[in-house]
This record gives structure tokens, sequence and C-alpha cells, in this order.
């Protein structure tokens, strides 16, 4: 294959209208003409948009069987990163994807991938323009900003700026110097600069984890690369870059030497070009070998140069860039962020050329009117604003609250922060001034036209817009955005005037005060916030909120009776400190307003209890009107009614205070959860590729998937998708296999790669640890393999709270343990060594070696830590604290979460944060998040509160509870039209229902065409589900049972079986039990037929589960339907309850309760693998169930049989 093939390659196919890749023309007509970057691999174009005609960079990759692939999965992998940061400083990935080989075969090529990226009109070293680019073109540049150091300045920050984005994304470019740096026209019709030519990145990103083959031939290429570019490119190149270019074995350079590249560049900018006998040195090493000693002599003159001349710029640009140019010590240059924190102090003197500014104040101008709603109603001053001694206090006020703030740029503006409808002028007020009790929104002044008119901005004065104040709830919240900010100055000197004061009095006081754009422009975000972000900063913001809210009402204040006194002690609920809470926030006074959201003291722990009937609760000291963190008392509560609690205190009767805060003792675990979702909250916000993918996925699955696709193809798709895939696993599709086969897949193909298995639940982890565990030999039978051999050591992770909650199968992989067989393991075959061995030097040695193993176990756990390479960890111990105490903390390459649809994202957010691509799996139409129906019932209440901020939130329900249904929002999501493969799947084969129970599970919850929750399905279509299992029955006896895979025992004028509010029904209890009497064979695990779970025996109701519970037969096998999720069993009993109609046919909550809730259904039908028994009225659900209890009734009597319970005798 030559180059005059992929040139004929890229005229027919991209250059082609009719081609299914065109869209591109050649600049100028004519053929392709392209560069060979990598010998047969790698080849770049620059082409135009055929309708449009701007400029696009096209990177062909052939042999996509080998060196090829990797390098184009790597480059896509990283531009994508890159391009969702959406910073213009950074390319745009257009789109890449293979080429069919049928079409690129008749060119002498086989197997070709490509990426199209829209980077930039030339660069600033253009060797493709030999009239106005190469090193010529590159000195009219130089001598340009050197005249022009504000420009030249900005142009530094820009790039700066992004490079941060890049390393803080865990990117290094790896060839910083003028000819990857393009040009084009920004949208202020000015030039703008970008980083490009990532391929560098691509290349020895993943170096580290490769195998000393592959290290070497990537370091090879790398090193060709980098030649082809010539002595021009070295001359930028860091000490450290070049060693490793040059000598084998080389240590990779890291983000400091695009420090120093960066630098060089920025510091000829300012000085003026390098002159050509340096250059005329670098070329000559180069030409000789190359001559690495001569190289780094010659790089070195130019390093010296360039500090030299610093010396005639402003001090702080002369220090930082001399900091960045750093020659013998790489780790003494200033990392990506403290550049752009150090151009940001010192931005203004930086950009002016002779310093001829007057040290006149900066003018801030404040709105009377809004200050009256705001800083009086705060009573943060006495009088009106809008008085004459008003206004002077509220100016002192502003003036002292302002001493010695910060500037920041918050894109977005006060919109996220402050209460108000407009929300277009809140999202202008997009720079801040951090004072000591309030932030300020502000954006320009611009004068008050009347009707609605503002006047043309004025740059010397900024508009206090919106405060808010910090201790609030919004304040708060603010803080931790302020907080990622990585650009802030100091405030200058300001003074403040009043908005409607005399036009002409005011334009005096413009007239003498200086711009503000300088400071502005200091901390300006180059990379404002999508709208997606902006969904889901305010929805995180809203839920994380909600649910700290609901977890404070759970808090009652009390005052003890009897404390070292009597046994038991009454607690009675204290109004007047709880009306400190109650007032705090509007969403804690719309909580203690509904009873039903936060009940009276006594009612509340009366209506909670553990699983054996007991409440624990925990006694908390009051420290100024709240909660103390320690907690003083911990015992059971033994009556509760009204707004007393009465606990049992025995002889701790002394420990109870007098004075104190109630709370069940199962909350800590929420608090813990919840403050580690509030501090993933940022970790995963600040990660715009997440964000962007979780919006609109835009991956390309390596391969076509279609409803017949095999679990091996999906396998496939999921591991090899980047940077994220969804897989939606209705009940028994075998999601759980297939994930697990794709990790073996991508462990197979990344074998230094680290990945992070999470689930909510711990028996979901440890069911998915288990299969995986054995997947890859490290677990046989029970047991763990004794001598683990292999490149994958396997972790599960958890806190030492945890470690109880781990099942015993999976148990041996805690690390601790692990670390020990592994202790055991190596003592062991030392010393079945040293029995082999007959000189008695050898035996010493080897005993002295078991010695040493035997005394070093911390040390073995440390390198167990370090070589973990598959973590298991739940949802909320996935932080990087937790996991430290299992695994090294860094970065995973691949992050995979299974039960995602049952998570909230907050939850989602504490796994994802940590990968750096990732993979979801799940199934939106079963149980999702805990509370849902709930949070979102609070929701469309705020919609109608009289509370600005409680409607604001209420208005976007929406848009937030797309952000709640993550998981199922990237299956409704509409996806660009670019997107070929979709990086998401059903699988659409079941394997656990018979044909019956698969049939009614199918068309009444996953029908072909999605339908809305009051909406009828069509239940004579098909479903999206097929069945792939046999017909066998388990069941022999009774008759009907074993004859019918789907049986409903109808209660329906059963004297017993009536529903008790809360909710319960003896009468079906009894039905229950003697059915189980009657069942032949009867269920033993793994015996006639059954498999290690025969029956369960389910019911929705707590109340419910434990009259179940009272019946011995019942108890072992009983359940609610929420804890069974993810669960099977041979024969399923289900218990419904509710039969009384307490409603119209329209409202059918009244009547069945969340039963209603199509998810939950769902669940209920699908366990059963032979056997479903419904108990229950079937009239009432049929009538009063609503529109979906309707059609699974007439699916009932379509599939299966329904029974009159007074015939149950004769089933």
């Amino acid at each position: 294959m030559s180059v005059a093939d992929m040139n004929r390659l890229v005229t027919k196919l991209f250059c082609d209208s009719t081609s299914r890749y065109g869209g591109f023309r050649v600049p100028g007509d004519g053929e392709a003409q392209g560069i060979e970057l990598l010998d047969d691999t790698l080849y770049r174009y620059n082409l135009e948009d055929a309708t449009s005609l701007t400029p696009m960079t096209v990177q062909f990759y052939t042999d996509v069987t080998g060196l090829g692939e990797g390098l184009w999965k790597q480059e896509l992998r990283v531009l994508r990163r890159v391009a969702a940061l959406r910073h213009p400083a950074l390319p745009e990935v257009v789109r890449g994807g293979h080429i069919d080989e049928a079409m690129t075969k008749d060119f002498g090529i086989h197997g070709c991938a490509f990426v199209v990226t829209r980077s930039g009109t030339n660069q600033l070293y253009d060797d493709s323009d030999t009239e106005y680019g190469m090193r010529a073109g590159l000195r009219a540049v130089v001598e340009y900003l050197q005249q022009h150091r504000q420009i030249a300045v900005a142009h530094f920050m820009a790039l700066a700026d992004a490079l941060f984005l890049l390393h803080d994304l865990g990117i290094v470019h790896r060839n910083i110097w003028p000819g990857t740096v393009a040009r084009t026209a920004g949208d202020d019709g000015g030039d703008q600069l970008m980083l490009s030519r990532f391929e560098m990145s691509s290349l020895l990103s993943n170096l580290l984890r490769s195998s000393l083959l592959d290290a070497n031939e990537r370091a090879e290429q790398a090193r060709q690369l980098i030649l082809t570019q010539g002595g021009d490119a070295l001359a930028y190149f860091s000490p450290e870059r070049i060693r490793f270019l040059l000598v084998k074995g080389a240590r990779l350079e890291d983000h400091r030497s695009d420090i120093y590249g960066l630098g060089t560049m920025v510091a000829e900018w300012l000085t003026g070009p390098i002159p050509e006998e340096l250059l005329v040195a670098v070329h000559a090493a180069l030409a000789t070998g190359p001559d690495l000693d001569a190289l780094l002599a010659a790089a070195r003159q130019i390093n010296q140069h360039l500090i030299s001349a610093l010396r005639v710029l402003p001090s702080p640009l002369a220090t930082l860039l001399s900091d960045m140019l750093a020659w013998d010590k790489p780790t003494a240059r200033p990392s990506a962020a403290e550049v752009v924190g150090r151009l940001s102090d010192h931005y203004e003197r930086l950009t002016v050329e002779n310093d001829d500014s007057t040290g006149a104040p900066h003018l801030l101008v404040f709105m009377p009117g809004e200050c009256r709603e705001t800083l009086l109603k705060w009573e943060l001053v006495d009088l009106d604003p809008a008085t004459s001694q008003g206004r002077i206090e509220t100016s002192e006020y502003i003036l002292k609250d302002l001493k010695e703030a910060r500037v920041l740029h918050m894109p977005g503006g006060a919109a996220q922060f402050a209460p108000g409808n407009n929300v277009e002028k809140m999202r202008a007020a997009d720079q801040l001034l951090l004072g000591r009790h309030v932030a300020w929104f502000c954006r320009y002044y611009a004068p008050d036209l009347g009707f609605g008119r503002l006047g043309k901005p004025d740059e010397r004065a900024l508009l206090l817009a919106f405060p808010v104040r910090l201790d609030s709830a919004r304040g708060r919240s603010l803080q931790v955005a302020v907080e990622r900010a990585k650009k802030r100055r100091w405030a200058p000197e300001v003074e403040i005037v009043a908005s409607d004061i005399h036009r002409t009095e005011l334009s005096s006081w413009l007239d003498r005060s200086p711009s503000w754009k300088p400071i502005l422009a200091a901390v300006h975000d180059a990379a404002p916030q999508t709208k997606a972000e902006r969904d889901f900063t305010q929805a995180f913001d809203w839920l994380l909120q909600f649910r700290r809210t609901e977890l404070e009402a759970r808090q009652y204040p009390y005052i003890a009776d009897g404390v070292g006194e009597q046994d038991r002690i009454v607690l009675r609920y204290d109004e007047e400190r709880d009306r400190r809470w109650r007032f705090s926030s509007a969403m804690a006074t719309a909580f203690a307003n509904d009873r039903q959201l936060r009940p009276r003291m006594g009612d509340f722990f009366a209506g909670a209890s553990n699983e054996d009937g007991s409440v624990t609760v925990s006694l908390r000291p009051d420290e100024d009107g709240a909660p103390a963190r320690r907690v003083a008392f911990l015992g059971d509560c033994v009556d509760a009614r009204n707004e007393n609690v009465e606990v049992a205190a025995g002889q701790r009767s002394a420990a109870v205070p007098e004075r104190g805060w109630i709370s069940l003792s199962d909350d800590f675990g929420s608090w813990v959860a919840l403050n580690r979702e509030e501090h993933a909250r940022w970790d995963m916000l600040s990660n715009r590729v997440l964000v962007d993918q979780l919006a609109r996925p835009n991956g390309e699955s390596p391969r076509r998937l279609t409803r017949t696709s095999a679990k091996e193809a999906v396998a496939e798709a999921l591991s090899g998708t980047e940077p994220l895939f969804a897989l939606q696993g209705p009940p028994g599709t075998g999601k759980t296999e297939v994930t697990s086969d794709a990790v073996v897949e991508f462990l197979k193909h990344e074998p230094g790669a680290r990945v992070l298995v999470s689930t909510q639940s711990n028996f979901a982890l440890d069911n998915i640890a288990e299969r995986l565990l054995r997947k890859l030999g490290l677990l046989a039978s029970h047991k763990p393999v004794a001598d683990e051999k292999g490149d994958v050591v396997a972790v599960r992770a958890t806190s030492a709270r945890g470690e109880s909650k781990v099942d015993q199968v999976v148990e041996p992989f805690l690390i601790n343990q692990l670390a020990e067989r592994k202790q055991h393991h190596v003592i062991s075959e030392v010393r079945k060594q040293k029995d082999k061995e007959t000189d008695g030097y050898t035996q010493a040695l080897l005993a002295d070696w078991a010695a040493v193993v035997q005394d070093s176990l911390p040390e073995l756990i440390d390198r167990v830590h370090r070589a973990a390479n598959l973590v298991f960890a739940t949802c909320s111990t996935a932080t990087p604290t937790a996991l430290a105490r299992s695994v090294a903390a860094e970065t995973f390459d691949w992050v995979v979460i299974e039960e995602a649809a049952k998570a909230w994202p907050t939850e989602l957010a504490i796994p994802l944060a940590r990968g750096t691509r990732w993979a979801l799996v799940g199934d939106h139409r079963q149980l999702p998040a805990h509370r849902r129906r709930e949070v979102v019932r609070f929701l469309e209440w705020c919609s109608t509160s009289s509370d600005d901020d409680l409607k604001l939130h209420g208005e976007r329900l929406d848009e937030y509870i797309k952000v709640f249904d993550l998981f199922g929002n990237l299956f409704q999501v509409t996806l660009e039209k670019t997107v070929v493969n979709p990086p998401r799947h059903t699988l659409q084969k079941q394997f656990r229902m018979r044909q019956a129970i698969g049939q009614v599970v199918s068309r009444a919850f996953y029908p072909v065409t999605p339908i809305q929750p009051d909406e009828h399905v069509d239940v004579t279509a098909e479903g999206l589900l097929s069945t792939g299992r046999d017909d066998t029955p388990v069941l022999r006896h009774p008759r009907t049972l074993a004859n019918h895979a789907v049986v409903w025992l109808d209660t329906t004028g059963t004297t017993d079986c009536t529903d008790e509010p809360a909710w319960r029904n003896p009468g079906e209890v009894r039905i229950i039990n003697e059915l189980l009497e009657t069942l032949r064979p009867q269920p033993h695990p793994k015996k006639d037929g059954y498999s290690e779970h025969p029956l369960a025996v389910l019911t929705p109701y707590r109340q419910q589960l434990d009259l179940l519970k009272s019946w011995g037969k019942i108890r072992p096998y009983a359940s609610t339907i929420h804890a069974f999720q993810g669960r099977e069993a041979n024969v399923v009993v289900v218990s419904l309850v509710r039969d009384q109609q307490r409603g119209p046919s329209g409202q059918p909550s009244l009547s069945i309760g969340h039963l209603g809730e199509a998810e939950l259904v769902n669940v209920l039908f699908s366990r059963a693998r032979e056997h479903l028994v419904i108990v229950g009225s079937f009239r009432h659900f049929q009538h009063y169930g609503g529109a979906r209890w309707a059609d699974v009734c007439q699916l009932v009597n379509q599939f299966g049989k329904v029974v009159p319970v007074s015939q149950a005798a004769d089933v």
C-alpha cells in the first residue's frame, strides 16, 4: 500500500458526495494529497466541509486489526474526551469510525478507520504551506505577538487553561510546539489559538501498562513521529522528553514536559524569534544519528537564550516563564493549574505595555430596590436602602463586606443560586464578588432607559445585581462551586454609588473610573457550562438538599423526664427548639407542614422497626439548638404515641441527655452515604466528558447490534465501546452474565488496565463478583484457587463496618484475607522447595526467605493494595477514602455499574467519578431509585408553592426527572445522526421464565412501542422479549399449578380476605399456608428438580410480611418484593393484600397504593422460573387497579388460569 493508494481512497470515498462517507472536498479541488505520519499506518489530510467550506483535519489509520486499530482507538478516546471539554483552545471531534472493508479493498487497503476534527485553519508552524508557512511564517507570527503583548498573554492564558483541563483529565499532550498549535477565527472575529495533533498523547497513553514488547514498539513509533517533524519541533522539547525519545528504556516524561513546551513557545512570542544559528545546531544534531548529547546541548542553548531574554518582561511574567523553563529539575516547573493561577493574579499588569494607570478605585453600582428586598429583609441593614440615610448605611455595609473580596467568573451566573424568574438576566450576571457574608453576582452596568430598555453596557462599572447570603442553603451550595473555580483573584479597591442617581452625575463617576475588563478577563472561564451541565448541576443540588432535609426531618428535639431515676424515660417533643429547624429553609418548612413527610415525633417512631420488630434509637446532646455529632445513648424505643417516646434505659439512665435529639440508629448509614454523595457531586459534575455522555451518548459501538445479536457480540460491544455504553437487561436475559463476559474480554485485551465493578447492593455485587472470579479462574467450587496465576489481582473493597455483609464465597478476596492467602502460599511453596534441596546453604537461604515472608504481611498487603486491578465495591463505598483501605485510589480505566436503574444519580456519581470510561447496566422498567415517587410528588407540589425558590425548582420538574432517571434517559434521548452504531442495547431473549410467564411480562411491561404510565398496552401484540428455555414444570400437584405456569387464586368475596390499613390481609396468609402444604414435590433446595432457591413468598407490604413470617411453613421463604429484586425462585407466590375500593376507578392509587407502579408489578411477575401464583382479588385489580393492571389481568386470563379460592382445594 502506498500514499497514492490512500490519496485515491480519500478522494473517492470522502470527497464524493454520493459516498456514505462523503461530505468533504479537497480545497481548490483536485485529488487529495496526504502526509504519511507512520509508515503504512497513519495518514493526515487537510480537507474542508463540502457545505460550509470550513477546514477539517482527517486522520486515517490502516491495519485496523493490529497497530492501526490500537492507535485509532486511543486517538479517538483522547479526542472525544478533549472535545467534550468544549474549550475554545481545544479541537472539536466531528466524527470517527470504521470504513467498510468491502469499500477499501479496491484500493489495496484492508481495514481502515478515521477521525475527523475541526481544529483550525493552519498551524503557527505550517509545514503544508510552503508560501506562508514553515519557519518564515512562524517568524512573522512571533514578531507580531512580540509587538502586541496583551494579545500574546491572552493566547498564553487560553492555552494554559486548556492544558490545565487536559492534565486534570490525565491527558498529556506530549508534543507541544508551534507545529501543533492551530489558528482559527474566534467568536469575536480575532485569532483563536488551539492545541491540536494529539497523536503522541494517543500513542503513548497506555505505555506504562504495556508489555515490554509493546512498550518498545510504541517508543519506536513515537521516535519516528517526532523525527519526521524535524529539528524545528525538537527545539521546544524538554530534556527529559528528548531522552525518552532517543534513549531506549528512558523514563516516560509527564505533564511537566508539556509545561516546558508551552513556556518555550510563549517565551519566543514575547522576546522575539529564536536565532537561526541556535536552530541550525538542533538540525545538525538531528542529522547525525541523531546525536543525543549534541541535541541536548543545542536545546540547552535555546533554553538559556530565552531565559536571558525574559529579563525585559514584567517581573511576574518573566519569573513564571523562567519557572516553566526549568531545565535540570522538571518538578520545579509549575503545574498548568498554577500557571493559570499566577497569570490570573497579575493579568492586568502583564497585559499593559506601559503602566500609565491612575490607581483610581473601581466602580460598583448597587440597586436600592433590590437591596430593600434582600439586605433589609435579611436584617443585614436596619434602614430602608431607598432613603437617604439608608443609602449611606447600605453603601457602608457593602464596602465592609467586600473588603478582601475575591473576584471569580461563574458560568451560568446567578440562575443556580439566587431566586427570581428572569433567568436570562440571572445568567448574564456571571461575575462574582465573594464577600465576607454575601456573594454578589454582577454584570457590566447599563443605564436604565425605561420601558424595559437598557443602554449600552459600560465596562467601567459593575452592577451588583443578585446578592446571595453565604449562610443560606443556596449560599452553601455556591461556596462549594467557588471551591472548584480554578481562576480567582483579589478584588481591587472599590467605591460604590446607587443606580438611581442622576445620569449626568453617574457619568462623572464613570469618567474617572478604570475599566473592569482586564480584571474580569483574568478570571474568565473560557468554557462555560452547557445546558446539560446546568441541568445536572441544578438537579443534583436540589436532590441532595431534599435528601439532607429528609434526614434532618427524622431528627426530633426532646426534653427527657426521669433521667437517672427511672429505667424507662419519657422523651417529650420540644416545639421551641424544633421551630429553628422548621424555618431554616423553605424546604424544611414544607416538610414540617406535611404530616406524611414528617409525622409527629411519637407517630414516626411508632411506625419504624428493624427486621426483628424492635426500634433502635440514637440520642444526641443539644449543641446550640442542633444535634451534636456525638451519640450519647443507643437503645430501644419501647413505646411511642403522639408527641412522646419512651426508651428503655435501664442502668444507663444517666447517659440520656436531658435536652437532646432523637433519631433512628439506622439513619447513621444514610448520613454517611449522603456525605459521600455530596463529596462525589463535584468530582462527577466537573468531568465534562462524563456529563456530556450521560446527557447524550455519542460513542460508537465497534459493531452493529440487532435484536438477535448473540451474547458474545453484546459483550464485545460492551467492552469495546468508548467512552460509555448502556445495556438494558430485562428479567432473565442474563445481563450479569453478559457483563461479566465483557469484563473478562476487556482484561484480556487490556491486561494492565484497572476495572472497578460497582452495584448498589452487596447482594448484587457479590453475585457478579462470584461469576467473574470463576470465569477468571480465581475461584473454584466455593474456595479461592490456591495458586492464582495471571495478570488479574481481584479485591473486594468495603469498609470495616461492611465486612460482615460480604458473601462468604467472595470474602477471601477482602484485602487482608487475600494478602494472608498469598503469604501462606509463598511460604508453603518455599518450604516444599526447601524439603527437596540437599544443599545446606540453599536450605538455609530458603528458610530465611520463608521467615522474611512470615514477618512481611504489612508489606504484602501494600503490594496487593497497589497491584489490584479488578475491584468490587458498592456505589457507596467507591469513594477514594473508602477504596484506599483496599486498593490504590487512582483513576480506573473502566467503571462498570450494575443495577444502575435502581440508584439515584448522586449514588452513581461516586463510582462514575473514579473512571475514564463507563458501562451502565440495569433495567429502567423495574424498580426505580428508593422513594422516587415521594421525590417526584414533592417536586410537583413545589410548582404550586408560593415560595419563589420552591416554585422555581418545581417548574424544572421535567429537566430534573431526566437526570433522576439517568439510566432510562440513555434509552430515550435522541442520538446524533452521525452515530451509526448506538452505544446502547437491550437484551431481548430471556432464559428464566416459562413461556406463559414470559408472555405476560413481555407484553405488559416491554411493549415494542413504549407507552405512558396511564395508557393501555396492546395485549394482542408480541412484546420485546422472546423465551429461550423449555416449558417443563417442576410441580406435579396441585394439578392446576402443574398444568399452568401462571395461576391467580381469586379471593374476591372471601370473608377473611379483607385488607387492613397499613397494610395486611390475614386471609391471604391463611390461603398461602394451606397452598404450601399441598405442593408436590415439597420445595427443598437442589432436590426433585428444584434449584438452590425453590420457593419465594412475596408481598409489597411490611405488615403483611410480618404476618407471613409468623407461620413456620412460610417464614423461610417470605420477603418483600423490593428486597427480592435481582433474585429468582422456581415457585413464586405473591400476596397482593389490597381488595377494598377507596376511590373512583380513575384514581387507582387510592385503592391499590404503590402497587399501581408498573415497575413494581414487573418485578412481582418476573421472579418466577416455573410457577407464578398470585393470591388476591382479581376483580379488584381488574377494575380499580388502573390501565396496567387491567392489561395484566387480561393477559393472565389469556396465558394462565384464574381460579376462585373457594375451589382451591380442587386445584
